[in-house]
Order: C-alpha cells, then structure tokens, then sequence
C-alpha cells in the first residue's frame, strides 16, 4: 500500500519553489504549457498562516497540476490550441474551486492532447508530451501532461479529463492512478467539452488513497479514512477478451492475478458478448463536440471564434483536420446517430449491471489498454477504457508491475454501480497486494 503524498508541506514556499525546478528541469517532457507566475507568493501566504496556527483545509499549500481544459481564474486556457493562446479563465471550474478552498495551490496548467481528441498528447502548442520513464515513447493522451508531471515530480497529484481513457491510459503508460468517476455533468461546471454525455474530470496521483482525497475534496464531501476491503472477501471478474495480445504485457497480468488469488480473492472468467457491439460504437463526442464547443466559445469573454472559424484559421494540429471536418457536419443534437448512441449508453450500463449479478461479482478486471507503447506514435488502446465511459460507471486504474521494457502495466477496475467509495476500498485492497509482493 502506498504512502499518502498529498499531505500540507511543512515548508509551502520551499515545496513550491522545489515543483518549479522539478518543471524547469524536465522541460524537454513537453508536459507543461505554462505555470501560474503568482504560485510562489500564494505559497508564502499558506506559510504565514501555517506559522500562525491557521490551515485553510486539508491540502493547505499542497501544489497541483490542472490540465490546460479545466479553468483556473487569471490562468490561460488554452486546450492545447494556438488558435486559443490568448485566451483567460474569468472564473474557476467549479472542481478548481472546491480544490482552492482546501487550500490547494495551483502550480501549472499541463499539456494535452489538442482538444482533448487522442490517446497521445500532441498540441499545436506544446508538440509531443514524452514519457518520463522512457522519453521516445508517448506518455498517453488526452491527459498525458499530467500524467508526466506527476510521474516526473513537478507535483503529486494533477487533475485531468476522461471521455474515453484520457486519465486512465496515461496513468497506465506512467504507473500512476487514475480515477474516472461516475458521469455526473454537475462536476463539469468550467471545463471545456469534448463529449456532453461521456466527459468526467478526476484525480491523477500516485496512490489510491490520494486518489479518494481528491475526489472526495472535489465531489465537495468531507475528507475521511479510506479503509482497504479485504481482498479475501472480494469476487472480481475478469473479461478475458481484453487482454490483448502484447506478450510481455500478458505476463505480468497473470502474475498479478495470481497475486490476487493467492491474497485470497476470487476470480471468476467474465464472457460479455455486448463487446463487439462496444468495438464498433462511434464515439459520441463525433456528434457532441461541434455543438459544445461553440456554446463555450461562445461564453469566454476574449475570444470570437466559432470552430469552423478555428479550423479555418490553419491555427490548430493539420492532422486533425479530417476529424474537424467530420465534427463540423453534426450542428444540432437529437440525430438519429446520437440517439442510437445514447441509447446504446443505457443497453451497455443494464448488461453490465445484468453481467455484474449473473457472475456474483464486486468488480470487473481487465488490462487498462491492450498494448505497451513503443514510440511518441498513438498506440490503439483497444475498447477497455470505453466500458465505463459508455456506461457511464466509475472505473479506476493502478500498477499491477512492470514488463520487460521496464514500463509499468495498468489493471483497470471497473465499478458495478456508480459507487466511486467503494470501488476505491476495492482500488486500495488490491493497491496492498501488490505493494507486498
């Protein structure tokens, strides 16, 4: 089990000033677009109220990193787009703000993938982010900024985006945690869409239990002790048709099943036929984005553009061009595509449910993605991550050991209900087996 690293510093202007040299250092990672200039002196007053006696809450002078589509006040956002460079959050997300007033700072403002479109992090401002543990190979995407940021320690925990894997994957390549959330499009108030009905903002740390502080400080709750379930008392499923075929990759999953096994857990083999039908879903964002995006365009106060006018412009990544184009030709929502898709989002959370009883089980197991990456190029992921951005179900992802290659493979868990807390007693069981073996 992991040690907590999201606790108050003892020194939050040294803490701080440390982050910034982690970032100056590692600039060739691509993993930040820029840092909040006043951070340092936010530091010193949390230190002046620290010598006083005074915490402003659990994350007092604690740095994050927030991915450059979730506002923060006087802060660009940007989504990784030139044709965006200038523009400036008026307000805070609503999840920044409840982050703030627990006394968090916010340290930078990370890369992504442009527009948060792919499972690697290339933007038209910030190029290809890089893996820190293997600086050729892609660090994952849409959220691979943050995930390199942590990983690279220019902070402990970063807030990114998932629609279809963008926090899972990244965390995965980097062996970090990821948590997506249940879709609740309340928590959405401040970041820029890409998908109305699949997007979620959460945690990227280094353990389960920050994990749970996080969204638990983020979902407005009190903070409390996230107790571990006992692996014995657990039942998971696992869905054989997502292994993938990546050999080095199969080997340390089955180790780790062993592990669990022999922790004392249960495992089951999991057939679920609606799979193929999930391979070969569109993703809604295709008819979503067009729609979305203007709507918040059309709220930020220093920008005109519309996106055929951005796409227009030449000031966005040429080779999401096609995808543009193809977004640009759905301008309303209802189609007869869009309500296939929702409904196919109900179908796939009932045969989950369905599933979920059929076998007696508290989980579903599979790999986060279905291969290693080898370069900066995009790596399929396969239809994993999509089990619980169609559903609409909490799944979280954590290093279950490392391959050949020396990077680190993801076991992704996905919830059978919308019960993030207890899929996250579950995430910190399984988090204690494999930090013993």
């Amino acid at each position: 089990m992991r040690k907590m690293r999201l606790i108050p510093p003892p020194d939050c202007r040294e803490e701080v000033a440390r982050r910034l040299r982690a970032i100056e250092h590692h600039q060739q990672l691509n993993a930040i677009l820029g840092v909040n200039t006043a951070a340092l002196a936010q530091a010193e007053r949390c230190q002046r109220l620290r010598r006083s006696g005074y915490s402003t809450g659990p994350l007092h002078g604690v740095p994050l990193i927030i991915k450059d589509n979730i506002a923060c006040a006087s802060l660009p956002i940007t989504l990784g787009c030139k044709g965006l460079a200038s523009l400036t959050a008026s307000s805070d997300a609503w999840v920044v703000q409840r982050l703030r007033a627990a006394g968090a700072i916010i340290l930078a403002r990370a890369n992504m993938s442009e527009f948060a479109f792919d499972v690697r992090s290339r933007s038209s401002l910030g190029g290809d982010v890089r893996n820190p543990l293997q600086p050729a190979v892609t660090a994952g995407g849409s959220s691979g900024g943050c995930a390199a940021a942590v990983a690279a320690g220019m902070a402990d925990g970063a807030l990114g985006t998932d629609t279809g894997g963008s926090i899972r994957i990244p965390c995965s390549y980097s062996g970090l945690v990821g948590l997506r959330p249940a879709f609740r499009r309340r928590q959405l108030q401040g970041v820029a869409p890409l998908s109305i009905s699949k997007d979620t903002v959460g945690p990227m740390v280094h353990g389960v239990q920050d994990a749970a502080l996080l969204h638990t400080i983020m979902h407005g709750e009190k903070p409390t002790e996230l107790r571990a379930k006992p692996i014995k008392e657990l039942r998971f499923g696992v869905i054989n048709a997502l292994e993938g075929d990546d050999p080095a990759q199969l080997r340390v999953w089955h180790r780790a099943l062993d592990k669990l096994r022999q922790a004392g857990a249960t495992i089951v083999d999991v057939h679920l036929p609606i799979l193929a039908e999930v391979e070969t879903q569109t993703c809604l964002s295709l008819y979503e984005f067009q729609v979305a995006i203007n709507a918040w365009l059309a709220a930020q106060h220093s920008t005109p553009v519309n996106l055929r006018q951005l796409a227009a412009s030449g000031e966005c990544l040429p080779e999401f061009l096609p995808l543009l184009d193809q977004m640009l030709m759905f301008d309303s929502l209802k189609t007869p595509q869009w309500l296939n898709g929702r409904r196919f989002q109900r179908h796939l959370y009932q045969e989950l449910g369905m599933t979920a009883e059929r076998y007696r089980i508290d989980a579903f197991l599979y790999p986060t993605v279905r291969r290693q990456p080898t370069s900066l190029e995009k790596m399929p992921p396969g239809c994993a991550p999509e089990l619980a951005a169609i559903s609409g179900l909490p799944a979280i992802t954590l290093p279950c050991g490392h391959a050949e290659s020396a990077l680190p493979v993801g076991m992704e868990i996905l919830a059978t209900s919308r019960d993030e807390h207890f899929l996250l007693t579950v995430a910190l069981g399984c988090e204690g087996v494999f930090a013993e073996a």
